[in-house]
Formats: structure tokens, sequence, C-alpha cells
């Protein structure tokens, strides 16, 4: 995850250096993201966490983010007599191109990211019903995050991100890698 990152960074600091009417834009907020079922079969996860990106604009309508977002859940096990814990945590990293339109204090935007992610299900009650069926596992690999979203303009170096809807890919040992939504809403600082 390091080299990632550090491309991240140079590419951020890159482009700010070579747009001349370059702006960057600094999200955070909360996400819920809706993880399919990891074993093809069970309900879906639901999880609560968080979402930060940073766009350069080249031009007024283009741009390039990299987002990091980190989502959670755990829940008590009583099954058969069975007592304990499960969890899991999803974490993605992507980068891509974003476009965007509005006029006034409304603004709309579009964006393809491209990067990896990484899974880990202890006990995978949570997607399958069933506290012995997977244990503790992980997995990482190739996601990418496809959607958009709403800003509306609070002031000149602050805005709300209203809504913004991802349909995400995870990587998974278990085959369920495309039925993921997430949900983001938090502020955004322009510089």
């Amino acid at each position: 995850m390091k080299p990632f990152l550090a491309v991240v960074v140079f590419l951020l600091l890159a482009a700010s250096a070579t747009a001349q009417d370059s702006k960057a834009e600094l999200f955070g907020g909360y996400q819920f993201l809706r993880a399919g079922s990891f074993d093809g079969e069970g309900d879906s996860a639901n999880t609560n966490g968080w979402d930060t990106a940073a766009t350069v604009n080249f031009r007024h309508h283009l741009g390039l983010t990299a987002d990091f977002s980190g989502s959670y859940k755990t829940e008590s096990l009583v099954s058969s007599g069975l007592t304990g814990t499960a969890a899991v945590r999803v974490y993605t990293y992507a980068l891509g191109p974003t476009v965007s339109t509005g006029s006034g204090n409304i603004r709309l935007f579009a964006h393809a990211l491209f990067g990896g992610a990484h899974v880990r299900p202890t006990g995978c009650v949570i997607f399958s019903g069933s506290p012995d069926e997977c244990g503790s596992g992980s997995a990482s690999g190739f996601s990418m995050l496809i959607g958009g979203g709403v800003d509306m303009r609070a002031n000149r170096s602050v805005a709300v991100r209203l809504v913004q809807c991802d349909w995400v890919r995870l990587p998974s040992q278990f085959g369920a890698q495309n039925g993921n939504v997430r949900i983001s809403a938090g502020l955004l600082f322009h510089f």
C-alpha cells in the first residue's frame, strides 16, 4: 500500500504544479457500504465507516481523484449454543478521473476510480449465517468504484456533499465481488 500512496501523492503534486488553473478539493465524511454476500447465498453486510478523497482539477470540469475509505461491522453471535463475535473490515484505495458540472451553488459530479481493496471478515456469520463457515481470512485485490453525487456550496471554501453513490467491485475469495453499493456524505473543502 505504501507504493500506491507514494504514486498518488506524486501525481497530485505534479498535477497541481503543472495545471495553470488547478483547484484542489478535499472531502471527508461518513459512508455506508452494503457489501454483498461473500458466499453467494447469505445476507449482505451493512457496514458503516469513513470516506476521504482528494481531487485536483486540471480544467474547470475535469479532475483526478484519489479516494480512500474504511467500513466496519461487528455482530454478537449466538448459534447452536455457541456465542462469540464476528467482524468485517473493508478498506478501499482508488484513483481515477472525475467530471463535474453545475450552476450556482449546486455541482453534479461523476467518477470512475480504480485501485485496490482489502476485505477482512472474521466469522462469516455476518454474510452466511454460519459462524463456522469461513473462520478468519482476508482477500485483497482489484477494486473499482463507479458513481457520482451532488455538492452544495456553503461558502467560497466549503461545500456539503449531500450524497455520493457508488457501485463498488470488491475482491473476494468467495466470489461475490459485484453486489456492493456505497453511499457517502460529508464536507468538501476547496483550495
